[in-house]
């Protein structure tokens, strides 16, 4: 199972260097401004998110349309979600930052340490040849760049009331019609029809003929599931550290 190929090493690793620099220079620029000042770059973002997706549904379109182009992979929430995160203001906008905050995140240490399950060796070398490859490689990237502009600007204040219950039942929305549409279209979104880690396909194809396809489905439904509730958390939990890391007091030494 490898998690970094050399292509990835080449490309992956130098980018995000330039990200972090470049939050860095963000951070010294705007982190003191109001947040409407600080979350432009994040609107950014999201207008380009938005660009990208709309260039991939027209070119899948004009190639008699892909079904795995439906947005519906784990990484497409982002979609749903950092858009509303840059330009809400309403109410609800705690709980839209916390939710959104959480699928880059976890997008992010995904990507970090996974890259090969994200995208292929191929995607980054077709990445001036072919448009699907672009947007593959450069989604993700950008995915990568938000959550750390995200962390760099303090763009969501952090709260235990209620965050954790929101992103569960965002979640659950989302497993649920991913795995439906999944089993009807035989598709694979966010891996809820087979798995592509090899070791825990190998596991399911192995169930099936003992306990049978459904019962097993089910099953690996669940796990994933939970998987994506620990995961989430988990990193999120991880995001409230770095925040508090970031903005701890700074001690004077005494004369």
């Amino acid at each position: 199972m490898e998690l970094w190929s050399l292509q990835h090493t080449k490309t992956l690793l130098p980018a995000l260097i330039i990200m972090l620099l470049l939050c860095i220079g963000l951070r010294a620029w705007l982190g003191k401004k109001e947040l409407k000042i600080r979350m432009i770059p994040l609107q950014i973002a999201a207008v380009l998110f938005l660009l990208l997706e709309i260039g991939k549904q027209v070119v899948s379109f004009s190639r008699g349309y892909d079904l795995y182009h439906i947005p519906l992979h784990f990484c497409s929430l982002i979609l749903f979600t950092l858009p509303f995160m840059a330009f809400y203001q309403g109410k609800f906008a705690p709980g839209i930052r916390a939710i959104a905050t959480a699928v880059c995140g976890a997008t992010f240490w995904l990507t970090a340490i996974y890259p090969c399950l994200i995208y292929s060796a191929g995607n980054i070398e077709n990445f001036f040849v072919n448009y699907l490859d672009f947007h593959t490689v450069a989604f993700h990237n950008l995915a990568m760049l938000a959550y750390m502009m995200i962390v760099a600007l303090d763009l969501h204040e952090p709260s235990t009331k209620g965050e954790p219950q929101r992103i569960i039942l965002f979640l659950t929305v989302f497993c649920v019609v991913a795995a439906a549409v999944s089993q009807v279209l035989e598709t694979n979104y966010a891996g809820f029809y087979q798995c592509n880690v090899p070791v825990v396909e190998d596991i399911r194809l192995s169930l099936q003929p003992v306990i049978g396809y459904w019962p097993t489905q089910l099953i690996y439904i669940a796990g994933l599931t939970a998987v994506h509730y620990g995961f989430v958390l988990g990193f999120y939990c991880l995001y409230k550290g770095l925040r508090k890391l970031l903005n701890r007091p700074k001690t004077v030494a005494a004369v």
